[in-house]
């Protein structure tokens, strides 16, 4: 499977009483596909799967993939407690015709690293899909440490890493030790441009919901060797990356595409809207992002 480009784990919509509304689902991916986003991910983080009865999820699959029509690389969000529950995600989206699947350390019950590896593999071998590791500890609870990366990367069915430990010495790292063997994904949305300049050609971020284009030109940028415009133009949005990254990042996401006109809902409990005071900066981040110049690719690229 190759990787490359922006991929965006979509926001999921829903009613202002708070029910699932997949009517709404198309405004969000075409927003997101009209900008030249390489990949889809239904049920990430971003899109609330935590949230999500397991029949909401398997309804969100289905209606993504029919909206997507082959247009784009589709992956399938299929974290779960439990490694039954994650295979049984696996190959539903697998029968819809899902690309690929995404797996994240299960959450709570933290495993040891060779509990992690034999969990993915399990997945892995069981589903027949490529598998793109989620490593993002201050949620999982647990890292996808080297012992566990170890026993995964010559697996065939696991074939990338998106990293969000923002730990960039860990990803220098990882780059040399799995080389050729392992993919790694940009996960650490304010570390973007430095990733970039170390070669990774792909971008899995949750704040390409809000300014999809400007993180496809960034990447656009990037990947045809013009990584100082890729650079500035990174830098132009970075106050509200990292603005999103300090926290509430799901109910900003909804927010800064409320603002251009794209009205998922709320976000639905435990999590809450906004607060007045909290919102009004926000849209000042969001505001000032969508104002931002874009990257211009060279033009011998």
């Amino acid at each position: 499977m190759h990787i490359e480009g922006v991929y965006v784990p979509f926001a999921t919509p829903f009613h202002a009483n708070g029910d699932l509304d997949l009517d709404r689902l198309p405004l969000i991916i075409e927003h997101i596909l009209g900008a030249g986003c390489h990949g889809l991910v239904a049920a990430g983080t971003t899109g609330e799967y935590y949230a999500l009865t397991h029949d909401e999820r398997l309804a969100v699959f289905q209606r993504a993939i029919d909206i997507n029509a082959g247009r784009a690389v589709m992956v399938a969000g299929c974290n779960a407690g439990g490694t039954r529950e994650v295979v049984d995600f696996a190959q539903a989206a697998k029968d819809m015709g899902y690309d690929a699947i995404m797996l994240a350390a299960p959450a709570t019950s933290l495993p040891r690293q060779h509990e992690l590896a034999a969990h993915f593999m399990t997945v892995a071998d069981e589903c027949g899909l490529p598998v793109i590791l989620y490593n993002y500890p201050a949620r999982a609870g647990v890292e996808i440490g080297f012992d566990c990366l170890d026993a995964l990367a010559d697996h065939p069915g696991i074939v990338a890493i998106k990293e969000s430990s923002s730990d960039f010495s860990r990803f220098i790292a990882m780059r040399r030790r799995y080389a050729g063997r392992l993919d790694i994904m940009c996960g650490s949305d304010d570390q973007a441009a430095d990733y970039f300049a170390w070669g990774v050609r792909s971008w899995l971020a949750g704040t390409g919901n809000v300014l999809p284009a400007h993180h496809v030109a960034i990447m656009n940028a990037a990947n045809a060797g013009d990584v100082p415009a890729a650079r500035a133009a990174f830098d132009a949005i970075l106050p509200w990356v990292q603005h999103m990254e300090e926290g509430q990042y799901n109910q900003k996401v909804k927010l800064g595409l409320l603002m251009q006109g794209i009205d998922l809902g709320p976000v639905r409990a435990p999590i809450l809207a906004l607060r007045p005071e909290d919102e009004a900066v926000t849209r000042g981040f969001v505001t000032e992002a969508l104002a931002a110049p874009m990257a211009a690719v060279p033009s011998n690229a």
